[in-house]
């Protein structure tokens, strides 16, 4: 929700709230007022009762109720009926605008409760970094026999930006069920963590209040590259001219680009790795190396466990021939980069999804909505012609392979001259050729 729509929903439920107090206010003032005019007009019996008594005084004459008495009811009357009349529509109709604050109301109690358990209560900062913008998790790394080797650092991913790559109940389920093989436990009850269902949407529920907007998330992306790429120095990167001409000098067609999008933060640490495909496609991929503090004890030898080709696999599977062996072409598998995988629902020649594949182009919140996701179509189709060239964990062949592909459909037309029929074949762009890019069909 928007800062203006926000306080215009705010405005509208205090205003609602104004007019409620103010009938209120005007039915009490009227009882008060009775109450005191009866009390004042009440005396002390000074004769008999017979004269004094309520029921046995005389009241006003014909002409008086007739006329003044009479005039004055029908007017406070009337005056009743108006602030009913005025009142009541004016109540009804800014309803919506109190039920959109209670909604607001509830979900910034909800927010405040997940940003408690992200700093405090599960700690999420600690590994994930304020506001979630990535940071850095101890991690033992254990030898096949569950023995001591290491302690390390391991890129956390940024948090800031995974709910335009994952649902909510996907984020749900990595939150509930940890990732195996990395420093993230399970926190949810059912993977046997200590949270409960509540206190794991509320963390989502704060997660949601501080995403990056797509076009943020895009444009910090191919500033990373760009820097990456030696295109753009780091003290460039606030000066928004010197990035716009970086980024436009960007090849998206060399494979030197798909590699560095591939590999996005490695070196860099840019977001925790959130945002490429190595982190979860390379073991060891997460594992920092370099600096004093890297690898404890000092000399501990992490080379079998870090060692690993790009593609290699991990939490991910290895992206072994890729194209053909699952995407005829590596349009299909830009594609399959852009939406990620639907739990259940085939893909490819073969595939099955998991779900746990994140769709990078495309968020999976708003159905409605095309491409906002986190990375920009020209950085996916990058990715997908280098991944075309990975064989599973050896060197990259270094060559896209040459695909066709037959499903173009076909129209027949009929010429008048002639009377014969000529078949012509149309096809719809695919989607890097949609991109502006080179069609890799």
């Amino acid at each position: 929700m928007s800062v203006a729509s926000s306080a215009s929903t705010v405005l509208a439920a205090s205003t609602v709230q104004t007019i409620g107090t103010v009938i209120a206010v005007l039915v009490l003032i009227g009882l008060v007022g009775y109450v005191v005019a009866t009390y004042l007009s009440a005396r002390a019996e000074i004769g008999s009762e017979i004269e004094l008594a309520p029921n046995r005084k005389p009241y006003y004459s014909d002409d008086q109720l007739e006329t003044s008495k009479l005039n004055r009811t029908l007017f406070s009357g009337m005056a009743l009926l108006g602030v009913i009349a005025v009142g009541l529509p004016l109540y009804w109709l800014a309803e919506p605008g109190r039920q959109g604050g209670a909604v607001d109301g509830f979900l910034n109690t909800f927010e405040a409760r997940g940003l408690e358990q992200y700093e405090t209560g599960s700690q999420c900062v600690r590994c994930h970094g304020s506001e979630g913008v990535g940071g850095q998790a101890t991690y033992t790394v254990l030898d096949g026999n569950g023995a001591f080797v290491a302690a390390v650092n391991w890129r956390a991913p940024a948090l800031n930006t995974v709910l335009l790559r994952f649902s909510r109940d996907e984020v749900y389920q990595i939150i509930d069920y940890g990732r195996p093989g990395t420093p993230m436990p399970a926190w949810g009850a059912e993977g046997g963590g200590p949270r409960s269902a509540q206190e794991i949407q509320n963390i989502i529920d704060y997660l949601a209040s501080i995403q990056l907007s797509s076009d943020d998330a895009q444009r910090e992306a191919q500033t990373e590259l760009a820097t990456e790429l030696g295109l753009l120095s780091e003290d460039q990167q606030d000066d928004d001219d010197a990035v716009d001409a970086a980024i436009a000098q960007i090849d998206y067609e060399d494979l030197a680009t798909g590699e560095a999008a591939f590999n996005l933060g490695r070196e860099s640490g840019f977001a925790g790795g959130a945002y490429a495909c190595g982190r979860c496609h390379t073991a060891g991929w997460s594992i920092i190396t370099e600096g004093e503090d890297a690898v404890q004890p000092p000399g501990a030898d992490v080379t079998p466990y870090v060692s690993y080709e790009p593609g290699a696999g991990a939490f991910g599977p290895p992206l072994s021939n890729e194209v053909p062996r699952q995407f005829a072409t590596v349009d299909q598998l830009a594609e399959f980069i852009s939406g990620g995988s639907e739990l259940g629902v085939a893909y490819g020649s073969r595939g099955q999804g998991s779900g746990r594949m994140p769709g990078l182009g495309d968020n999976p919140n708003t159905e409605t909505v095309a491409g906002d996701g986190m990375l920009p179509p020209e950085i996916i189709c990058a990715i997908a012609r280098y991944e075309s060239t990975l064989t599973g964990g050896e060197q990259p062949s270094g060559e896209v392979p040459t695909t066709t592909s037959s499903t173009a459909p076909s129209t027949t037309t009929t010429t008048e001259a002639s009377g014969e029929e000529a078949t012509t074949t149309t096809s719809e762009p695919g989607f890097c050729e949609a991109a502006g890019l080179e069609s890799q069909d």
